[in-house]
């Protein structure tokens, strides 16, 4: 969905300050032990990774509208395309946090989408980067951007995972691990 200038950065202020209140909200409960925080959050960043390519194989690229939407992406790639921040914050609230507050209580679920929050954090910081920087080659940020833009134009669907090549290579989508196509 194109975006306005302010509406596309909001992420970078609003999911930190998420992030540190529920963060904030863990380690305020009675009995807060840090190694299970810890243990929440780094499986909310862990999940946020499968669940980013997920999404990105088979809601972006293949649901009717949103595939629409990311098209607009594709063709115009350093336009501010994005999900609005209060629109990706219900989906933490509704996909995330109540289900897993309902599941594993208060405490845990405030960890674990804190994690999954930061992995969000960081996929939209990486996919910003790959489209609106200059990066110097040799650096772990210029391999991204390069992966991600071989999945932009490679005639063979891949590289879903923007953060991480991890699912890619897991499922088989991994367009580094294939021979390169020639354009015809």
């Amino acid at each position: 969905m194109q975006l306005s200038k302010l509406s596309y950065y909001a992420d970078f202020v609003v999911y930190p300050l998420a992030i540190l209140a529920l963060l904030v909200f863990e380690l305020d409960q009675v009995g807060a032990r840090y190694l299970a925080v810890g243990g929440y959050f780094l499986s909310g960043i862990a999940i946020w990774t499968l669940f980013e390519y997920l999404l990105h194989r088979h809601v972006l690229h293949r649901v009717p509208i949103l595939n629409d939407m990311h098209e607009v992406h594709h063709a115009d790639p350093s336009a501010y395309v994005g999900t609005p921040s209060w629109v990706s914050l219900i989906l933490f609230l509704l996909g995330a946090l109540l289900p897993s507050w309902w599941g594993l209580g208060p405490a845990a679920a405030s960890a674990l989408t804190a994690g999954m929050m930061l992995g969000y954090l960081c996929y939209v910081g990486v996919h910003h980067i790959t489209h609106h920087w200059r990066l110097q080659p040799g650096t772990l940020l210029y391999r991204l951007k390069h992966r991600h833009a071989r999945h932009h134009y490679a005639k063979t669907p891949g590289n879903f995972g923007v953060t991480s090549p991890f699912w890619d290579m897991v499922f088989g989508t991994d367009l580094n691990a294939m021979p390169r196509q020639t354009r015809s």
